[in-house]
């Protein structure tokens, strides 16, 4: 990224991240995750200060909808192994985010967003059935941190890309230049 406001903004989530990260709490009956919670409040900030249309609200709430029912079926019907069961998350809410979201500030507030929220209503579904030991963090931060991770991968790969063609250009420009 260059540098500018969100760069900074990005930068302090992510230490803040790694601090909140082994911190373990108890609310109510619940064990809670630190950073599980901290992920939760910034995605409720973002989504009511950031101006979205009305679609991305309702992208939120259909991530969120999709994230809680994936890992209830998990539990309801275990067909999968835990890594397939974790990569067919990543594939299908980068895809999900990448049709709909073309600004990596929205996709990366979506993601947050539809994640945390997804993950209180299983936290709370959970807790309904008393079947709260079977919520795992380590699943979620994975997903979530994933996602992110290919989206930072995909933005880097754009600009070099755009390097590799601005080259090419001064190349082909001085090539006619010189003949």
């Amino acid at each position: 990224m260059r540098k500018n406001r969100n760069r900074l903004k990005y930068m302090v989530l992510l230490y803040l991240c790694l601090i909140l990260l082994p911190i373990k709490l108890i609310i109510g009956d619940l064990p809670v995750n630190g950073l599980f919670l901290f992920l939760l409040m910034y995605a409720v900030m973002m989504v009511i200060l950031t101006k979205f249309p009305v679609k991305r609200y309702l992208l939120v709430l259909f991530i969120s909808y999709l994230y809680a029912v994936y890992f209830i079926w998990r539990i309801t019907s275990p067909v999968l192994d835990e890594n397939t069961f974790i990569m067919i998350a990543i594939i299908s809410g980068f895809l999900l985010i990448h049709l709909f979201t073309k600004n990596k500030d929205e996709q990366i507030t979506i993601i947050i967003a539809g994640c945390s929220f997804g993950q209180l209503f299983y936290l709370i579904i959970c807790n309904s059935y008393h079947l709260q030991y079977t919520v795992n963090y380590e699943t979620y931060f994975t997903i979530i941190f994933a996602i992110l991770f290919i989206i930072a991968i995909q933005s880097c790969w754009e600009y070099i890309m755009i390097k590799i063609e601005s080259f090419i250009k001064s190349l082909e420009y001085k090539k006619r230049w010189n003949t």
